[in-house]
């Protein structure tokens, strides 16, 4: 074998893992999936998933890991596109929450993985996050407004307590853009 295959099948191998960590911790919460439930769900030995990983704190920080990948290119599309900064900052505020939103919302467990995902907890959200409001306010600034720090936090604040309090992903969209038009058009 050579050692480009054989990184690739280990790549091919850790995502597999991966993969099992993120279905197990949608189903059965970040304290009910074990690491021999994980390995089982992957196909691979235990051994294998110790290997990988050195418990099941450290899946779940890679589950969250590919799912910050995922945020950074969904928010990076949105702060990017044509329309008034008050718009891109509200798309990209409510693609961010709405992508966390279906991702939890069928998981009985979704309180516990939102909590134990808080960027406290995790340094790779809390990295996205702050990276994220530093964009915001990059974007305000430019735009010319002058308390742009204090509106970035205002709006990250107000996109995630509507994203807590909707009953569904459809919500989250328009209440961010409500609030952002009224705070910046």
């Amino acid at each position: 074998m050579t050692p480009h295959k054989s990184r690739t099948q280990s790549a091919e191998r850790r995502e597999k893992m991966i993969d099992a960590g993120m279905a197990l911790f949608l189903r059965d919460g970040l304290r009910g999936a074990t690491m021999e439930a994980i390995a089982k769900h992957a196909g691979v030995a235990k051994a294998t998933l110790y290997a990988y990983f050195p418990d099941k704190e450290a899946v779940f920080a890679a589950v969250v890991g590919r799912l910050v990948e995922e945020l950074e290119a969904i928010v990076e599309r949105e702060l990017s596109g044509e329309g008034a900064p008050w718009t891109r900052v509200a798309a990209a505020l409510s693609a961010k929450h709405r992508f966390v939103y279906r991702l939890l919302e069928d998981s009985p467990h979704a309180s516990e993985l939102y909590e134990a995902g808080s960027p406290g907890n995790l340094p790779e959200l809390a990295r996205f996050d702050r990276e994220f409001e530093e964009r915001i306010v990059a974007i305000l600034r430019e735009a010319g407004y002058e308390d742009a720090e204090r509106v970035a936090v205002l709006l990250g604040a107000c996109a995630e307590g509507i994203a807590r309090k909707a009953e569904n992903a459809g919500q989250i969209g328009p209440a961010v853009r409500l609030v952002a038009e009224r705070l910046l058009a």
